[in-house]
Parts: C-alpha cells; structure tokens; sequence
C-alpha cells in the first residue's frame, strides 16, 4: 500500500488525541481511525450516537469505501454497531453486556496480575507508579477525558508488562468495552476508578503482595457496583463538532 493511500493500522498502543483542531493528511484512513476511536472511548461521541457516512467523508476528505473500512475496523473492536440499511452508530452496551464483561475481567485481571507479580522489573514498576501520578494529576485538575483514558491504560500497563501479548489484546477489548459501559451507565459525580484504589493496588506491586490479585478483583467488582444499570435514552450528537478540524 502506498503512503498516499495509508490503510488502517494493527491494533496497538493508540495515542489519545484530543478534539481540538489540528493538520493531518486528506484521505488518511489512520487519522479517521484514531479520531473516532479517541471521541469514542473519551465519550464525546456518546453510546448510542449516529456515524453519518456523508458526514465522515465531509470531516475527514474520505470516500465512502475507506470510511466504510474505519467503521468495520471499529465494528470488529465492538466500538461501533452496523445496523442494516441505517449505517453506523457508537456501540451502546445493554445491562447483560455490562454484567458480562465485568465478569470477564473479574476472570481475566487477576491472573494478570499474578503474572505481573512474578515477572516485572523495577523498570515496571517504576512505569506504574508514573502513570499513577498521571492519574491523581487529572483528577485534581477534574479533568474527566483524561482520567477515563489514562484509568484505562492502567489496567492496560500492567498487561503489557505482565508480558502476554494473547492477555494484553483480549482486556484492550474489554475496557474499551468497560469506557462505554462506564459513560452509559456511571452516577453522576462518580470517578470510573478511584485513584485512591490504583494506588492500593501500585503498592500491592511494588511489595509482590500475594493479595494484589484479590484487590483487583475486589476493585473491578467495586467499579460495577458504582455503576446505575438501567437502560437509557440514545443521545443525539453533532459529529462535525466532535471531529471536526482542519484537515488539509
């Protein structure tokens, strides 16, 4: 494939953009990739919220067929939801997926950690407690965007270092999956994941505790229960205003 027609990228370790307008290539399948990705699990594209092909070929100077490819790359993330003759919308997770994939990564996060007990550096250790900093910084400043996404990539730093790739691709999964459960159905106030628990559980780390695999699951199991499970309304969203920029 050639560089003027760049194709969508492997998923990996995504940078967080913010919203804010800036240059990028005309045509960029990446770029209208990383964009929607970034508003989805940031949450300003709501669940529920309508991806108008029209709109996203006007936004991102894209033909249909390559934003086509975008949307079913994120489809296949379970990010967004392909509804027949109606087009795209942000996936909107029911009462049972929640209560699903909580349980998944009741299932799966422990024994991560466990591994990441037994095999981290102190180079990873030190990557946690950074990040961890990060955290506290963004939920001193009530910065919401980023404490949702530097919250995610928590759980996503100890996977890495945990140093299964299998591991690591199936939580990416489930907490971008998790972010849109969280947006949907958390009370307002709430924090997605309280600093105060990831330092808790920084600690259990640092020392090898053997219970550091009981405090993610107790925390896992604390952030559903933060969580108000009812079915709401399908929001309605201006996509020009949420990605919108120059793109030259």
């Amino acid at each position: 494939m050639s560089k003027a027609e760049p194709g969508l990228r492997k998923s990996g370790k995504r940078k967080q953009e913010d919203l804010s307008p800036v240059t990028v290539a005309a045509g960029s399948i990446d770029v209208a990739y990383e964009r929607i990705y970034a508003a989805i699990i940031d949450h300003s594209l709501p669940p529920g919220a309508r991806l108008v092909e029209n709109r996203l070929c006007e936004i991102f100077g894209l033909g249909r067929t390559r934003v086509r490819q975008v949307l079913q790359k994120l489809a296949s993330e379970r990010l967004v939801t392909l509804l027949p003759n109606r087009g795209a919308i942000v996936a909107a997770p029911t009462v049972q997926d929640a209560l699903d994939i909580f349980e998944a990564r009741r299932l799966l996060e422990p024994g991560i950690v466990q591994r990441f007990v037994e095999r981290a550096t102190r180079a990873d250790i030190q990557r946690i407690r950074d990040h961890l900093q990060k955290e506290k910084v963004a939920a001193k400043r009530n910065d919401r965007r980023s404490a949702i996404r530097l919250s995610g990539d928590f759980h996503l730093i100890i996977a890495e270092c945990a140093g299964n790739a299998t591991l690591l691709e199936l939580l990416r999964e489930l907490v971008s999956r998790s972010s849109l459960i969280i947006a949907l159905y958390q009370e307002a106030g709430s924090v997605c994941c309280p600093p105060d628990e990831h330092q808790e559980l920084v600690t259990a780390l640092e020392k090898r505790k053997a219970d550091a695999a009981q405090l993610m699951l107790h925390h896992l199991e604390h952030v559903l229960a933060d969580l108000r499970l009812e079915e709401p309304p399908a929001p309605g969203v201006d996509l020009l205003a949420v990605l919108g920029g120059a793109v030259n």
